[in-house]
């Protein structure tokens, strides 16, 4: 096993939602937080 054989299990991470940029993304303004 070497540095380059490494991986997370498949499924096992998530991309994370960045939150917070812009109206355009969808996640904007209150992104998130409800009213």
């Amino acid at each position: 096993m070497q540095l380059h054989d490494l991986a997370p299990a498949p499924g096992s991470r998530k991309n994370r939602k960045k939150v917070g940029r812009g109206p355009g993304s969808g996640m904007g303004k209150t992104s998130t937080r409800g009213h």
